[in-house]
Formats: C-alpha cells, sequence, structure tokens
C-alpha cells in the first residue's frame, strides 16, 4: 500500500491510497469462498453447487462492498500513521478507481485536530474572578442562601466561558464543522418524528426553512466545539487528568444497575466530562 498526503486549510488533509490488486484479489477469494459455501443453488445442496455455477449466484457489487470494508481501514489507520496525522473525525471516503486487475485507489478526507492559541486567558479570568470577590460599600453581611449562590457561581461560569471564547483563537476545520451540524440535524429530525411530524411540517409551524437551521446550527456546532479545544488546551497545559478513583467514586454513586454499567461502557465519556468539569473549576479558582 502507498499513500500521498495533501494538506487543505483549517487543519484539513486529503489522502490518496493506492491497495495494489494482488492484496484487493488475496482478500476477494477469501471473502467470495466464505459467501460461496452459504450459496443455495437449485439442484445442490448448499455450498456443493459447481464454483462457477455458483458463482453467478452472487452478488459481486456486494462482494467488492466487503472487499472495501475489509481492506480500507487498516489501510487508511496505516496512512494516518505513516504521515503522522491526528485525525478527530471520521474520513470522507471516495473511490477513484476499483477495477478487476488493477491496483485500486481511494481518497480520505479528513481533519486533525485544531491549534489552540490561548493568549492571555489567565489574566482575562482573573479579572471576572476579582470581582465576584471584592466587598464593596453597601452590600451588607447577609448570607447569601445556596439558591443564590447557585446563581452567582452559574453566571461567573457563563462570564468565563464567554471570555475564553473571545480571548482564544481556533481554527476549526470544516469538515469537523458540518459532522456536527449533521449530527444536530439528524436529532432534530429523530425528536420531530417522536413527536409525530415531518420535518416539513415541523418547518411551517415554526415559520422557519431548512438553511435557517442550518446556519443556527452552524453558530452553536462553532461555539460548542471551540469551547471544547480551548478547555482541553488548558487541561493539557496545567496537566489536569481524571483518575480511575475518581471515575470509580462517581460510578459508585449510581444505584441502578443498568445505569451503573452504561457508565462502565462510556468510561471515556464520562472522563470527559469530569475533565471539563475540573477544568471550570481550575479557572474559578483563578
Amino acid at each position: 500500500m502507498t499513500s500521498n498526503l495533501n494538506k487543505l486549510p483549517n487543519r484539513g488533509f486529503e489522502l490518496t491510497i493506492t491497495i495494489p490488486w494482488d492484496q484487493i484479489k488475496a482478500v476477494y477469494e477469501t471473502i467470495v469462498d466464505k459467501v460461496l459455501a452459504e450459496v443455495e443453488v437449485e439442484g445442490f445442496r448448499k455450498g456443493k453447487a459447481p464454483h462457477d455455477i455458483a458463482l453467478k449466484n452472487v452478488d459481486q457489487g456486494k462482494v467488492y462492498g466487503e472487499v472495501v470494508n475489509e481492506v480500507l481501514p487498516e489501510a487508511y489507520a496505516q496512512a494516518v500513521r505513516e504521515h503522522n496525522l491526528t485525525p478527530v473525525v471520521s474520513p470522507k471516503i471516495q473511490i477513484v478507481t476499483a477495477e478487476e486487475n488493477k491496483d485500486w485507489v481511494f481518497k480520505a478526507t479528513g481533519a486533525e485536530k485544531p491549534e489552540v492559541e490561548l493568549n492571555n486567558y489567565k489574566d482575562e479570568i482573573k479579572t471576572i474572578n476579582s470581582k465576584g470577590k471584592i466587598w464593596t460599600p453597601g452590600e451588607g453581611t447577609k448570607e447569601e442562601t445556596p439558591e443564590e449562590k447557585t446563581a452567582k457561581e452559574s453566571q461567573r461560569v457563563s462570564e468565563v466561558i464567554e471570555k475564553l471564547l473571545a480571548v482564544a483563537k481556533v481554527e476549526l476545520p470544516d469538515l469537523l464543522v458540518e459532522e456536527e451540524v449533521s449530527r444536530l440535524l439528524s436529532q432534530l429530525v429523530d425528536d420531530v418524528r417522536k413527536a409525530g411530524l415531518t420535518i416539513d411540517q415541523y418547518l411551517a409551524s415554526t415559520g422557519r426553512k431548512i438553511e435557517d437551521l442550518q446556519d443556527q446550527y452552524r453558530l452553536q456546532a462553532e461555539r460548542a466545539l471551540k469551547l471544547e479545544f480551548i478547555l482541553g488546551k488548558i487541561a493539557e497545559e496545567e496537566k489536569l487528568t481524571v483518575s480511575e478513583q475518581e471515575l470509580n467514586k462517581v460510578m459508585e454513586k449510581e444505584t441502578d444497575p443498568k445505569a451503573k454499567e452504561a457508565l462502565k461502557n462510556q468510561a471515556y465519556l464520562l472522563a470527559s466530562v469530569l475533565r471539563r468539569e475540573k477544568t471550570l473549576n481550575y479557572l474559578l479558582s483563578l
């Protein structure tokens, strides 16, 4: 297998992957043997028909599809390692050529983790935090209620987030944003269907167009993704991690067996949430 890399704007990349026909043929023959063992031809027991006759009953398009699914993931992974790429999104695959007795060529378009410039975020966050700590005349000594403390803390978190988004610089890959917009739209379609409506009915009832939704979700996606990478960069620089003990402590609090099992199966996601929380607490302590 060989591969060529073409760098695209905003951390995008395009890999041209060539897989030799000999490799394709070997995988093809293995898959065909498995398929022929299950083929039923009239007048013969299952899997016992002559090769040429049985082969006529095989969907070649389906077989070649399985060949692609077999060889492409490893070829892509190998190309990524070869060019030291750090993909953050599943690639878009294009089959350039896939002819018998010729090398197969694919194009994989992906995106790498964006670069983050944090700039002077600490000084800006300290300014926000100091506002909540300085006593001013006339405030009195009235003790805050738990609700008031929660509201004030929530407000400070919102201010910190807004300041981070304003100060830090992140160049998001277009492909990453597009994928998030598609995910949000798919979620909306599912929710609308559960309500017994079609997406056209939903749009008509809200007086909006699909383009309006796409624009809204694009802004939403860009904001969420920027914040995710900014907080990730801060956690990385400050060496903020989540230990196995911290994960177990959260899981032990869950009493529902099914919910606890779900947490175990999504330990990586839980760790991401806890790391984000730890990062926000760090920012509030500056």
